[in-house]
């Protein structure tokens, strides 16, 4: 199977656009927002807006934010308050919370209840590192978890063991420096890395690798090998967000 990369720079092009009336509403600080650094934001199944700052939780409620941290004494205590990425989980009323240092935390918001997975040495079946950089759904209903320094851990959320994908399990990835994550639902992950890294194609089933890296020499490839983002458009196509540009990456049948 082979593939190649359409490489997108910035194009600046003029278009006629309908003049459209709009407002932009700033709500930070003096609204109860805990902190002006937002990493992202999910919406719940409840219609409620949840942010993560690099202080805190914070969950709009109407014209005002309640705000949650480590040991706030609420219902949902914080293992950590400098926070990463959020995920509602497609099936359950569960909030995913990756901290950058503390681990990840599960807030069922429709029971108050929670569940806190960090590192544990003397357990194998832990979560490999509590520097967690991404939360994705996988296509059977679990998680993928991306870490800065660990690789990518898969979470079964019935046991609650997780499985290591990393360069000690799966050799021939170029890093465990993983950025972002895209199960495409056909047993393969895009891998984003993130350090000059590139981006990776893991198959599940072979554990086998192909890796893209940028070469200036070759217009075909990565514009970058820092990968940001990755994203699957409803036709099937692969795009890549890097340092330097856009990648669209298509499948040679």
């Amino acid at each position: 199977m082979k593939y190649f990369f359409i490489t997108f720079y910035l194009f600046l092009c003029i278009a006629e656009i309908s003049s459209q009336p709009y407002t932009i509403k700033k709500l930070g600080l003096e609204k109860g927002l805990s902190n002006n650094y937002i990493n992202d934001i999910v919406e719940d199944k409840k219609g409620y807006l949840w942010f993560a700052t690099e202080e805190g939780l914070n969950k709009l409620e109407g014209n005002h934010f309640t705000s949650f941290y480590k040991k706030s004494g609420k219902v949902l205590n914080l293992t950590g308050n400098e926070l990463n990425c959020l995920l509602d989980d497609p099936t359950e009323p569960i909030l995913w919370i990756g901290t950058q240092r503390s681990g990840l935390n599960a807030f069922n918001y429709q029971t108050n209840q929670q569940i806190i997975y960090q590192h544990d040495k003397k357990n194998p079946n832990s979560i490999c590192t509590n520097d967690i950089t991404g939360i994705y759904p996988t296509s059977d209903g679990n998680l993928w978890i991306t870490t800065y320094w660990q690789g990518i851990d898969y979470l079964d959320k019935k046991t609650g063991k997780f499985t290591h994908y990393n360069q000690t399990t799966i050799p021939e990835l170029p890093s465990n420096t993983v950025w972002t994550l895209l199960d495409d639902n056909k047993g393969n992950l895009y891998i984003g890395h993130h350090a000059e890294n590139g981006m990776s194609i893991l198959s599940l089933k072979t554990k086998k690798v192909k890796n893209f890296t940028h070469d200036p020499n070759n217009k075909k490839t990565l514009p970058h090998n820092n990968v940001q983002c990755i994203f699957k458009d409803n036709t099937g196509n692969i795009w890549a967000g890097t340092g330097r540009g856009l990648a669209l990456f298509r499948e040679i049948q």
